[in-house]
């Protein structure tokens, strides 16, 4: 019993005695820990590939645009009437020749119908004055001959000198009824001629109830209806030459800075697989402009200014509809054939323009390079970086920092 009570009394000062041993032990433990935490190796990141190329390269901007004819022609009335029948509609392609709409002069019809009976009574007039004239040279020719015959009689004294005088009467009054005849015959012939240059001009303008196309065309637009009165030069249809096909376009004042005459400009139609059209810059306008009307609900402080510029098609491609919209590219800068990387692999500070790559040791590492041209899916690396080469696709987590080391996903 009083080893059992001795042995009591002695635990407590033994645990007062090991314990700041264990504390102890536990505190260089845990800095141990600590230690090799800090300065345990990092794991490596995952980090994609790609690899430097070589091609072409080129850097564009993107607009849109409308399609337009040049060579416009407005076809007008030659004289009132009335439209019969139009026959096209906006969007058609006509050839020259080709009937695009009738027009109605019934009033003309009758002042045709009217000249044609009053040149049918001049004639008859002309045919009767002519045999006047032939009848008034008979007449003459007689009374000729008969003074004739007289000349040696009255020499002869077989007949009185009266009545001699009174036969160059006869013929004096012959001619004068000859050269009537013949100036009323001239007369006759001129208003039958005059007549039938009035039936000329009414035929004329009945013919120009059939309005051609005076080319082959597109019908832009068609400004009458059937039944329509029109006086003279209204203006009946409006046609555009498919071999002049223009695009309209506005460019932002950033991108009409970069923008020259005779630059290659790509067209499309929008939507999928589209159909490419190639043209050249013609014009570009000296000014930025404002919209000629602001939008519903702003004001023109809100709206931007644009650049209008316009493009030909190299060569009509008889597919674009003239009012339609289309997608324009007008090509700034090519470069053929030179070291191209995914834009996605480079980077930019304030400093420098960079790339990362793999070192020997598997770390990541900084590369200067510089750019040159700067396409939407490669840039132009003029230096620091050679075909074939592959550097790394940053992570979007982490950051990238010179040493990291890194391990490869894939290959781009």
């Amino acid at each position: 019993m009083l080893e059992l009570s001795s042995a009591k009394k002695l635990r407590p000062g033994v645990q007062w005695f090991l314990l700041p041993g264990i504390l102890a032990l536990i505190g260089t433990s845990g800095a141990a820990f600590y230690f090799w935490i800090v300065n345990r190796p990092a794991d490596p990141v995952p980090v994609s590939l790609v690899t430097v190329g070589k091609g072409d390269v080129e850097s564009s901007v993107n607009e849109s645009g409308v399609v337009e004819l040049r060579g416009q022609k407005t076809l007008k009335s030659p004289t009132e009437g009335a439209v019969e029948n139009v026959l096209v509609k906006p969007g058609q392609r006509v050839r020259a020749g080709q009937v695009l709409l009738t027009l109605r002069y019934p009033e003309r019809q009758t002042a045709l119908a009217n000249q044609q009976l009053l040149i049918r009574q001049q004639e008859l007039t002309l045919e009767q004055n002519r045999q006047r004239v032939l009848d008034a040279k008979e007449k003459l020719a007689i009374e000729e001959r008969k003074l004739k015959n007289l000349v040696d009689l009255v020499s002869q004294g077989a007949i009185t000198q009266q009545l001699f005088q009174d036969q160059e009467d006869r013929v004096r009054t012959a001619r004068i009824t000859l050269r009537e005849s013949e100036s009323t015959v001239a007369m006759a012939q001129f208003e039958l001629e005059r007549s039938q240059l009035e039936r000329q001009r009414i035929l004329q303008q009945l013919q120009n109830s059939v309005i051609a196309s005076p080319i082959d065309a597109i019908v832009l637009d068609v400004k009458v209806k059937d039944g329509d009165g029109v006086e003279l030069r209204t203006e009946l249809l409006t046609l555009g030459d498919p071999n002049q096909e223009y695009v309209q376009t506005r460019l932002s004042t950033l991108d009409a800075r970069q923008v020259r005459l005779n630059q290659l400009a790509r067209i499309s139609i929008l939507g999928p697989n589209p159909e490419v059209f190639t043209g050249r810059v013609r014009s570009i306008y000296p000014q930025a402009v404002y919209p000629e009307q602001p939008k519903q609900g702003t004001n023109r402080s809100s709206e931007q200014a644009t650049v209008p510029a316009v493009i030909k098609l190299d060569r009509p491609t008889r597919k674009l509809l003239p009012g339609s919209q289309v997608n324009v590219e007008i090509v700034l800068e090519q470069g053929k054939n030179v070291v191209t990387l995914n834009p996605e692999a480079i980077q930019r500070s304030q400093e420098e323009t960079f790339v990362w790559v793999r070192d020997s040791n598997n770390k990541a590492q900084k590369r200067s390079i510089v750019t040159g041209i700067e396409g939407l899916l490669e840039v132009e690396i003029t230096s620091g970086l050679r075909p074939g080469e592959q550097v790394i696709l940053p992570p979007a987590e982490p950051a990238l920092q010179p040493g990291m080391p890194v391990t490869t996903e894939k290959k781009l």
